[in-house]
């Protein structure tokens, strides 16, 4: 039979180089970028008529709701951050249970 050899060790566990302020700072611009966007969502759909406009809905019966930029954030912005944090943390116990 023939046998094929490899100038290199195919399963050597080579580490790769880590940036970890990188990675941290591609992480915020990825959480501005969606805070942004719902921002912007925000924005369109709190426009005079365009929800209705969307939804092709014409009731005046239904009570106008204001949503500022500080409770989009509180009730936005906050969330997906500490879901992030719990996330972080468990992928964090795991690499440092797979080392140990």
């Amino acid at each position: 039979m023939t046998e094929f050899t490899f100038s290199k060790p195919m399963l050597r566990g080579k580490k790769k180089d880590r940036s970890t302020p990188g990675n941290i700072a591609y992480a915020l611009f990825v959480l501005l970028c969606f805070w942004v966007g719902a921002q912007i969502l925000n924005l369109v759909v709190h426009a005079p008529g365009v929800y209705e406009q969307l939804m092709q809905i014409q009731d005046t019966g239904r009570p106008h709701v204001e949503m500022g930029l500080a409770v989009g954030t509180l009730f936005g912005l906050v969330p997906f951050l500490v879901g992030c944090m719990i996330l972080g943390v468990v992928a964090l116990l795991l690499r440092w249970r797979h080392y140990v």
